[in-house]
């Protein structure tokens, strides 16, 4: 295939994913909308926990979350639905259309570095499977999500139903753990102040942040050229 040759049609498989996406993303929106409408308060606000959670991940979207009232199970189908809906609308383009998106100015580059994650995690999720991916998208870290998890399947050959299992259960599982700790922090810390949740959210944060500095850093290190002696 050349490089300016139109990327290969969506298979069915993609066709379905891509269109789950789409029907699971209308009734995630009416049903936010619904709940806003009958309890505006705070449910209204919900926007900005989406936001929040797409720029700075779970743990801020959950932190806020809680410190501003909104239930356990709103959360944890508000936070856990939002990474499945990212992944089932991105993984057919990443997968289809990786060739011509790259080139898109404004999406290209995040793109690439999605790509680049995956690879860079191949061969340790490789190694142990379904599991492995669960484990992948559970533990919180900056390029471990539901869809940097889904290229990580594609490229190890996994099969698309184990693959979106394991994604959805490790997410899943992922949002209903940190409501738990933060939950369970914010009632210990009651008799330390209420900021405790917000410590450990903004380190969760700045550790992130600090993190993909140094692989900025890393990246522009290895593509100086080497000066010959």
């Amino acid at each position: 295939m050349s490089e300016h040759q139109q990327p290969p049609a969506y298979d069915p498989t993609l066709r379905l994913i891509e269109r789950s996406g789409v029907g699971i993303l209308l009734v995630y929106v009416a049903t936010l909308i619904a709940v806003a409408i009958i309890e505006p308060d705070p449910y209204a606000g919900a926007w900005h926990l989406i936001i929040g959670n797409l720029f700075l991940g779970r743990a801020y979207n959950i932190t806020v979350g809680l410190k501003e009232g909104y239930s356990n199970v709103y959360l944890f189908f508000q936070c856990g639905l939002g990474d499945i809906i990212l992944l089932l609308l991105v993984y057919p383009l990443l997968v289809a259309g990786y060739r011509r998106a790259i080139e898109w100015r404004f999406v290209g580059p995040s793109i690439a570095n999605i790509r680049a994650s995956a690879e860079k995690h191949k061969h340790r999720i490789e190694r142990f499977g379904a599991l492995g991916l669960t484990l992948f998208v559970f533990f919180p870290a900056w390029s471990t999500g539901a869809l940097v998890a889904g290229v990580v399947g594609y490229l190890v050959g996994m099969r698309t139903s184990v693959m979106f299992t394991s994604i959805i259960i490790g997410n899943f599982l992922s949002v209903a753990a940190w409501i738990w700790l933060i939950d369970w922090m914010r009632s210990f810390s009651e008799s330390l102040g209420h900021w405790l949740p917000w410590i450990v959210a903004g380190s969760v944060v700045g550790l992130a942040v600090a993190y993909r500095v140094h692989l900025i850093r890393r990246k522009m290190r290895e593509r100086k050229p080497v000066k010959e002696e």
